[in-house]
């Protein structure tokens, strides 16, 4: 095998470098099959870096800071490999990013461990990116089909209503149907029909906190060959995978739950392979994630900055604990209020 880390002088050609691609692509794979076996924290603390890694950055013993907006290559082959997506590379940060990479994993990891779901993420510069990079793809022009819809619930994130209201509904023409009462199957039912492109939940709603069943929406959406797309942003993995559930695409805004320090804004994307779709290419269907960052999110650029994803992974080793502290802590408030005379209802 050739080490990349050593090479110099004459290339050895563009068929070289795949081979040590593939090589790369394997040590990684065989990790992340490794940590799916793992607990949920011990995924959050570590993700896939690992001894080797940490040997290979000097020995730090947390994924390093990559500042950097380009990487370096060995020589033109080596750079035309990585171009051509034929070898894993990160090339320049509004593609990919070594540090945003490993929050990547860590996020796939969290939602799909000890299950056997398969799935990539896609790290974006805030939620609302990750809203629009998870539902644009869906709604290209393709005449062979009917005029496109959307069936979403209406009880979501203000940044969502408008991104669905305004930009995709007044803006580009395409039908909003919004389900006003989530937990009500026969009205997701009746808004789905062969014009529909995906179905968009939130769980638990911000900031109304309802809810919806998500296996059996998701149900409705794959017996129309459509994905199910969930937010549960303000559960967190911790509390709620959308994935194992059923659903095919989970967003998350990471400056919220996940990111409890407050100190980061961003957001991700993390998709299933082999989701549903009446649209998209093969490649889009197989691993929508890696095909969003690669191709779409490439060329709309809402690229996560490096340091905003170092905060982000600090954030996540905790969230397990802070998530079950937040919520007892929750539990108490509402049980005091609950029993107050003064106090009618609590949800």
């Amino acid at each position: 095998m050739i080490d990349e880390g050593t090479m110099t002088g004459t290339s050895p050609g563009v068929a070289a470098w795949e081979t040590i691609g593939a090589h790369m692509a394997e040590r990684e794979a065989e990790r992340r099959d490794q940590m799916r076996h793992m607990r949920f924290d011990t995924i959050a603390v570590h993700g896939i870096y690992d001894a080797q890694a940490a040997l290979a950055n000097q020995g730090s013993i947390n994924e390093p800071l990559f500042l950097s907006p380009a990487q370096h290559f060995v020589e033109s082959d080596h750079m035309e490999t990585a171009l051509a997506y034929r070898m894993p590379a990160w090339t320049y940060t509004r593609i990919a990013n070594p540090t945003v990479h490993y929050l990547e994993e860590t996020l796939a990891l969290l939602e799909t461990y000890s299950s056997d779901v398969q799935a990539s993420a896609c790290a974006t510069a805030s939620g609302m990116a990750a809203v629009f990079m998870a539902t644009e793809p869906f709604l290209v022009v393709e005449p062979s089909l009917p005029p496109p819809n959307i069936v979403a619930s209406a009880k979501c994130y203000g940044g969502t209503f408008m991104l669905f209201s305004e930009r995709y509904g007044r803006e580009r023409g395409i039908a909003i149907r919004w389900v006003c009462e989530p937990l009500d199957l026969d009205e997701w039912a009746s808004k789905i029909d062969a014009g529909t492109r995906f179905v968009y939940g939130e769980m638990p709603s911000n900031p109304a906190l309802a809810v919806f069943d998500i296996p059996a929406v998701a149900a409705l959406a794959h017996q129309a060959g459509v994905p199910l797309i969930v937010d549960p942003t303000v559960a967190t993995p911790a509390l709620l995978r959308p994935l194992a559930m059923g659903a095919d695409v989970v967003v998350q805004s990471l400056s919220k739950s996940l990111g409890g320090s407050g100190l980061a804004i961003g957001g991700a994307l993390i998709a299933r392979t082999d989701i549903p779709s009446r649209i998209g290419p093969e490649e889009m269907l197989a691993d929508f994630a890696t095909h969003v960052k690669l191709l779409p999110f490439r060329d709309h650029g809402p690229a996560m900055s490096p340091f905003n994803a170092l905060v982000t992974l600090s954030d996540v080793r905790t969230v397990r604990s802070r998530i079950d502290r937040w919520s007892r802590g929750a539990m108490t408030v509402a049980t005091y209020l609950a029993e107050h005379p003064k106090v009618e209802s609590v949800r």
